[in-house]
Order: structure tokens, then sequence, then C-alpha cells
């Protein structure tokens, strides 16, 4: 009687691993789909770089004067480990109007920007299932 009951414990404990796994899992792909919808909505415009600075590590702030579009602010800040653009210069840079602080230039702008994060998300899911796909095959 006490090895079914412990039995059923240790049942119960793989199928809240699982549904662990898969709640990570569900995570990751909801941060997928919310980017893409993020760069659908980016909005592209040009924009003349006021000045260049340098910060360390190699990183390089650009401030730049944009059209704005809406009630958005003129100034947007681009960072990068380079410098992309000289002062003075036009470039053009895309953003998403729901998050005006994250500027790309536009032929670099990525389609899912938090890429490693949601794929070390669904890695912790994966691993969380594959444990328990494991532990079910050997009992």
């Amino acid at each position: 009687m006490v090895t079914l009951a412990l039995s059923g414990a240790l049942s119960l404990g793989r199928w809240w691993i699982f549904a662990g796994g898969v709640a990570w899992i569900l995570c990751a792909v909801g941060l997928a789909i919310s980017d893409l919808y993020s760069y659908r909505r980016r909005v592209s415009t040009r924009a003349r770089c006021i000045a260049v600075e340098r910060e360390s590590g190699g990183i390089v702030r650009h401030t730049l004067e944009r059209i704005p579009v809406g009630d958005e602010r003129k100034l947007a800040s681009l960072r990068t480990k380079g410098e992309s653009v000289r002062v003075n210069k036009v470039l053009t840079i895309s953003y998403d109007p729901r998050q005006p602080h994250e500027v790309f230039v536009a032929e670099s702008h990525p389609r899912i920007a938090r890429l490693r994060g949601e794929i070390l998300v669904a890695g912790i899911g994966g691993v969380q299932i594959l444990y328990v796909l494991i532990r079910w095959g050997l009992s």
C-alpha cells in the first residue's frame, strides 16, 4: 500500500514537471509571436545624426534627429558596436512605435530581436519535458 502511494506521488511530480516544461515552451512561443508583431509594426524613417559619443566597451551612441511619426519625440538614440554613421549624415532607421526607444538601422532590423532569450526559455522547457519522457521510459 505504501509503495503504491509513493508511486502515485512520483507520477504526479512528473506530470508537474511536464506541465512546467510545456509552460516554458508556451512562454517562448508567446515571446516570439510578440517579436514578430513588433517587427510588422515597425516604422522606417530617415534620420540625421547630430552627435556621436563613444562609451566603454567599444559601444558608440549616435544621437539622431528624425521626422516624427505621431506624437513621438524627434530625438532617438542608436547604440552600435562601431560607428554606423558620421555627424550630419542621413540614414534610414526603423523602430516599433510602441517601443520607440528600440531603434535599429533599417537594413539590419532583426525579425526576432530577443532570439537568444527565446531559445533559452524554450531550452529550459525542452529539458524538463525530455527529463520526464526519459523517466517515464525507464519506469
